[in-house]
């Protein structure tokens, strides 16, 4: 098992550096080395580190309500020891770390496996739902920036999960196929789910998002490319997106692509090569010491439960669930079932 894993890990690493070659292609070793030596360190480091706490403390208390508004209560001191194995277990295996989150939900609150998934896909779709915002407004600001080429995905994207929110908000089905799927438990989050879980989650998203506009400014200024602040903000949903697809560590790769791509207008390409590969650097560096203490017990935790038989972990059998549950509270519909076997 080890053995395969340092193997995949090798692999996706490869992935990374095949991507970064690739966007490196034509920057010479002698002006890339100048773009790091005439780098703001002083900027850079302080800018980098406040925007990884922006993230972290934003994603604990996220979390911490997401969790709380579907399922069981939850603290941000409880989510604390979770989501810092999730940022840890990101250097080490990229599957262990996606599921950490909801082998805390399963492990620690006793929400079948498939339930958890869907909550974090539930979160994760409105991600991309303010993201999409983000970006139609940024390209109607901002006409010249990189982000117009996106217009359309974004349309897309944003009418598509409008249409999944307003169908569980409003759908009733009766019978059929619709009855069937309406019924699911895994799908509790979007059953339960009311307007004003939306507005609350978005209010704790957006100036997550939002704050990346400033930082990614300041991480640019750092190596020396004059971008306009109001670019930088514009092209920002992009640099989220792509630099955060999950197929590298912490975007190592696609980060590269789109930084260099995107601002190519405002600075060399070797400045931008070097700034983004910076960016990934430290975000590596910053995530090692989240694995001494509670958060490296929760990973070996998180790593042995992802060893066990699938069978181990049975999900709970779904069951109808009444109109009358919708809107009340949710943590005592997921505390009426069934609970998985640990």
């Amino acid at each position: 098992m080890m053995r395969k894993n340092v193997l995949q890990n090798l692999v996706v690493y490869c992935v990374a550096g095949a991507i970064v070659w690739y966007v490196a292609r034509g920057v010479s070793i002698a002006d890339f080395a100048r773009s790091f030596g005439d780098a703001n360190l002083w900027l850079f480091i302080p800018v980098s580190l406040i925007g990884f706490l922006i993230w972290f403390v934003g994603e604990t208390l996220l979390f911490s309500r997401l969790f709380t508004y579907f399922h069981k209560p939850t603290t941000v001191r409880e989510m604390i020891p979770a989501n810092a194995a999730q940022y840890f277990l990101q250097l080490v295996n990229l599957a262990v770390a996606g599921g950490a989150l909801a082998f805390f939900l399963h492990r620690r609150k006793g929400v079948p496996w498939l339930a958890a998934g869907c909550t974090l896909l539930f979160q994760g779709l409105l991600d991309v739902a303010l993201l999409a915002a983000m970006a139609l407004i940024g390209a109607a600001l901002v006409p010249s920036s990189s982000i117009r080429i996106g217009v359309p995905y974004a349309v897309g994207a944003l009418l598509v999960l409008a249409a999944i929110a307003a169908t569980f908000l409003w759908w009733r089905p009766t019978c059929g196929l619709g009855l069937w799927i309406y019924q699911r438990r895994s799908l509790i989050s979007f059953r339960s789910a009311q307007p004003y879980h939306y507005l609350k989650l978005a209010l704790i998203r957006a100036p997550i998002f939002a704050a990346q506009g400033f930082i990614i400014y300041g991480q640019l200024q750092s190596f020396h490319v004059q971008v306009p602040l109001a670019q930088a903000f514009a092209l920002m949903p992009a640099v989220l997106v792509i630099g955060g697809l999950p197929v590298t560590p912490v975007g190592l790769g696609p980060l590269q692509a789109v930084v260099v791509g995107g601002f190519s207008a405002f600075g060399s390409r070797s400045a931008l090569l070097a700034s983004s590969l910076a960016v990934s650097g430290i975000n590596l560096a910053l995530r090692i010491p989240l694995g001494l203490g509670t958060a490296g017990a929760f990973a070996r935790e998180v790593s042995e439960g992802a060893s066990q038989p699938e069978s181990a972990f049975e999900s709970a059998a779904p069951a109808p669930v009444p109109d009358g549950e919708r809107g009340g509270n949710a943590a005592l519909a997921v505390q009426d079932q069934p609970r998985a076997a640990d």
